[in-house]
């Protein structure tokens, strides 16, 4: 399972479990972070309880969806206060619900981890300062409750009592390539067109975990016809997007850059390389911006396909490398205008 994957193998999503797993053991509470969407959010919990059954004996582990709650603590209270313990609160004694809680010693909460989700981000404020007050009314020398609090999508601060894990400051656009790369790895195609690939599924994505590993399980169909294929796996999935067909337009468009340009470069360089002398009789000569460009190295493709077209009768390359560079030629014009190469061109030029 691709979830799965990406919680127990991928690196550095690993490294964010490894440091929320210490501070667990240590039975600190956290707040977990997350800018955006939380992928494989019941794999990501289902590791945490996982790891923390491994090491941890004394506590079970409990997860409570909290977007209906309207007042976490009193929320908390009927969740682990028994309706005899619940009769016992009186607000004047005991202040607030966090409180009274923190001092009972006959709630199941003292033997819980508790994962609190759906937290909603005009809520996240209210749970953080609810469950601050209750670790700030624990007594340092009893047990009591270990919670793991999940924000998704708001700006809200830690607390002395709250060792915050920020998702951003661990994974990054990287780790979603390395996904894809991984989910292709046994893909009967050319390490240039697995990268392609990936760079396509992540860019139209952009970097969102799951989205990506859903668009690169179309394989090589995704290349073939990038917009067709993000449409239908969007709407089998039910993600919506604003204006996809550019939104796509525009991620292949990135990935053909970082493909074509270095293999272009490198081209240019072997045929000015092989026939420098020959090109270096028809300099200088001045550019679109009539710069004077002296020495061979210095032409960029298409000044080198303007030399060997006026010159044909030299014979300065081989037929079949003049018409390849007219052909690399065109290619980087395509992409300097924002338009995109199809994919049968690129395999034509031998760039996948």
């Amino acid at each position: 399972m691709t979830g799965e994957l990406w919680w127990r193998r991928l690196v550095n999503s690993v490294r964010f479990l490894d440091d929320i797993q210490d501070a667990l053991t240590e039975y600190k509470s956290v707040l977990l972070l997350f800018d955006t969407d939380i992928p494989w959010q019941d794999i990501m919990i289902e590791t945490i309880e996982s790891r923390l059954n491994e090491r941890i004996d004394s506590k079970t582990f409990d997860v409570l969806d909290v977007s209906k709650a309207e007042s976490p603590g009193q929320y908390l209270m009927e969740r682990y206060c028994s309706r005899d313990e619940r009769k016992k609160y009186w607000p004047t004694t005991h202040g607030s619900p966090e409180k009274f809680l923190a001092q009972n010693r006959a709630t199941p909460l003292n033997k819980r981890y508790v994962c609190l989700t759906g937290v909603r981000p005009h809520k996240a404020a209210d749970w953080v300062a609810s469950i601050t007050e209750y670790l700030e009314n624990c007594d340092s020398t009893q047990e009591h409750g270990v919670f793991i609090l999940i924000v998704e999508g708001a700006g809200v601060s830690a607390s002395k009592q709250l060792t915050a894990f920020k998702y951003s400051d661990y994974v990054t656009d990287y780790d979603c390539m390395m996904l894809c790369l991984t989910l292709v790895s046994d893909l009967s195609c050319s390490r240039a067109e697995k990268m392609y690939l990936c760079e396509v599924a992540s860019n139209i994505a952009h970097n969102h975990v799951e989205l990506a590993a859903l668009l690169v399980s179309e394989k090589l169909k995704l290349l073939e016809n990038p917009i067709a294929v993000a449409e239908s796996t969007y709407q089998e999935n039910g993600i919506k997007v604003t204006n996809l067909q550019e939104v796509v337009r525009i991620a292949v468009w990135e990935a053909q850059i970082k493909l074509v340009f270095p293999k272009l470069e490198n081209f240019r360089a072997e045929i000015i390389m092989k026939y420098e002398s020959k090109i270096q009789r028809f300099l200088p000569i001045r550019s679109s911006n009539n710069e004077k460009i002296e020495k061979a190295a210095d032409l960029e493709i298409g000044q080198l396909f303007f030399i060997c077209k006026e010159n044909r009768d030299s014979k300065i390359t081989e037929y079949t490398e003049y018409e390849m560079i007219r052909r690399m030629r065109d290619a980087r014009n395509t992409l300097a205008h924002w338009e995109i190469l199809s994919y049968e061109q690129l395999k034509d030029l031998g760039m996948i």
